[in-house]
């Protein structure tokens, strides 16, 4: 908590006023930045903890993935460090602090070439909290089809609409410009395809973000076995496909469901040590 203390205090622009008011002044601005310090970090060791959950739910591709959240205090996002798996990621010391132009402002280690995936959703986005890239074996070979993600079943009614598709390249997204696309191609959804290349996902909260990765990428893995069982299938229609995603993602049963994860994860790093 003191790395992020410090990192606080020292963006503070203190004044030098001396004497009673001012030592009052300082003391109070002290603990205001630790316990801010402490609910930053206890959010990106969540984060961090969701990283592990997606690297466990089909989310694992090496060191590629990133995932980033909104700093609160308004200095930009903080992103997860290169070189690492989502799965390696074990707690806020895994994330480093980037402006929306880029620069890294605090935290140790490289930041990930498509950080303007995040800082132009986080910018176009002010509902977002978390944005995650990934590259999910479902999801990636959903993302070179030219056909909608349909509501097979639950998983897929998570999204009111078929997700849209990034379409202008398959490269990465290194640029603003092409984050800015990216971002406008996304629109108001929670999830979009990357071409030949991967997902992108955000979401309200952590939880919700993890969600809709989790879900996103089931729904790809139900399409994909239906299409190629060679069995006639159906979905539901629009106003049904509406109902029904009234019905999931609930703030309550977003907790529900990522404690439910959180709870698997431990057991899984109890019995096996770290998903990696």
């Amino acid at each position: 908590m003191r790395r992020y203390a410090a990192i606080l205090a020292s963006e503070r622009q203190a004044g030098t006023v001396v004497g009673g008011a001012g030592e009052s002044m300082a003391k109070a601005t002290t603990e205001r930045d630790e316990a801010t310090a402490a609910r930053l970090e206890a959010a990106l060791d969540t984060l961090a903890l969701a990283c592990r959950i997606l690297e466990m739910e089909g989310h694992a591709s090496r060191t590629l993935g990133h995932a980033a959240m909104r700093d609160p205090e308004g200095r930009g996002f903080w992103l997860k460090r290169w070189g690492i798996s989502f799965g390696e990621v074990r707690g806020a010391g895994d994330f480093i602090l980037l402006d929306f132009d880029g620069r890294v402002r605090a935290g140790e280690g490289r930041r990930h070439s498509e950080w303007p995936i995040h800082a132009e959703i986080l910018k176009a986005r002010p509902d977002v909290e978390v944005t995650v890239h990934s590259h999910p074996f479902h999801g990636r070979i959903f993302s070179a089809s030219d056909e909608p993600l349909r509501a097979v079943s639950s998983a897929g009614s998570w999204f009111p609409a078929p997700p849209p598709r990034y379409e202008a390249t398959s490269e990465l997204v290194r640029t603003p410009e092409r984050g800015r696309a990216l971002a406008g191609c996304l629109g108001d959804h929670f999830a979009v395809f990357l071409r030949n290349h991967g997902v992108v996902f955000c979401g309200r909260s952590i939880a919700h973000a993890t969600l809709i990765g989790i879900q996103l990428e089931e729904a790809c893995r139900e399409q994909l076995l239906i299409g190629a069982s060679g069995l006639a299938w159906s979905w539901p229609g629009d106003e049904e496909r509406a109902r029904r995603f009234g019905a999931a993602g609930k703030a309550d049963s977003l907790d529900q469901y990522f404690d439910y994860f959180s709870r698997k994860l431990a057991w899984r790093e109890k019995s096996d040590g770290p998903y990696v």
